[in-house]
């Protein structure tokens, strides 16, 4: 829906604004609520459904409520569902899985959103915070190691020091807060989303099919494969497009981030880390 908001008429982009704000619920309410919230005709709404390519209101309710149900299945019940196969085959669905999720991922993904980011990262007046969760936690702190080597003004909101929404406290217009939030979405990652948008900052979120919760406030939106041969939501997709986005910061700055890699390197190879030789002491 994204994609297609320049395709849509200035009517139909206040349905898909409102969908987007209140996702999936509503589209879950009644023709004429839903035409109520975004203030048009319910003609309006049955052209926009069709528009996004279901026959009718009731297949596009359907596909709805699977998308709530595969938001909120845990990894417990996905594992019920999951045929128990030998290790060997394991490892060759897995790879052949990953390989899927690669492409799914460059399918879904909007590469305008992503060229945004881009340009946000490399902005080294704007200070960029970055947000994951209790599994997308890695990805966030991978990010955040990253930016660090690149530029300065990169700070990683980490859960185990407090609140994240209370580490946000001094976030100001400009900034940017990168938020990683996968199934089952976390309520605190969300709240993180609404302050930071509220106090002017823009917010990129990282996200599954289904969607965050999160992106109702978020400018920049880059959705994810996360297929499995298992329980448990993969990563791939979603690492390598921290894999490009670093890649293409480091090509927009250019000759800045090579001498602050540079600078860093000098320090490691001093003894301010560990790494050189002890200096004599001072007698």
């Amino acid at each position: 829906m994204r994609h297609r908001l320049a395709s849509l008429s200035p009517a139909e982009r206040k349905l898909a604004r409102v969908l987007l704000a209140s996702y999936p619920i509503a589209g879950l309410e009644s023709v004429a609520r839903f035409a109520e919230r975004a203030g048009v005709s319910p003609p309006t709404v049955t052209r926009f459904i069709t528009k996004l390519g279901f026959t009718g209101y009731p297949e596009f309710q359907e596909v709805l409520r699977h998308e709530v149900q595969a938001r909120l299945s845990s990894p417990l019940e996905r594992y019920r569902d999951e045929p128990q196969e030998q290790a060997g085959s394991l490892l060759t669905d897995s790879l052949g899985v990953s390989r899927r999720n690669l492409q799914a991922t460059v399918e879904q993904l909007s590469h305008h959103d992503f060229e945004e980011t881009v340009a946000l990262l490399s902005d080294v007046r704007r200070r960029v915070l970055v947000l994951g969760g209790r599994v997308s936690g890695q990805l966030a702190r991978y990010l955040s190691g990253q930016l660090h080597l690149l530029r300065p003004g990169i700070a990683l909101v980490d859960a185990e020091r407090g609140a994240p929404a209370q580490q946000l406290i001094d976030v100001r217009k400009g900034d940017v807060l990168v938020v990683f939030d996968y199934r089952r979405y976390q309520a605190d990652t969300i709240e993180s989303a609404r302050i930071a948008s509220t106090q002017g900052c823009s917010v990129v979120l990282f996200t599954d099919p289904w969607l965050s919760p999160a992106s109702a406030f978020a400018r920049q939106v880059l959705v994810t494969s996360v297929e499995t041969v298992g329980p448990f939501d993969s990563l791939v997709g979603a690492t390598a497009v921290v894999e490009a986005m670093v890649a293409a910061v480091l090509n927009r700055l250019g000759p800045r981030a090579q001498s602050r890699m540079r600078n860093l390197e000098r320090l490691r190879a001093s003894d301010v880390i560990g790494e050189g030789e002890p200096r004599p002491s001072a007698q």
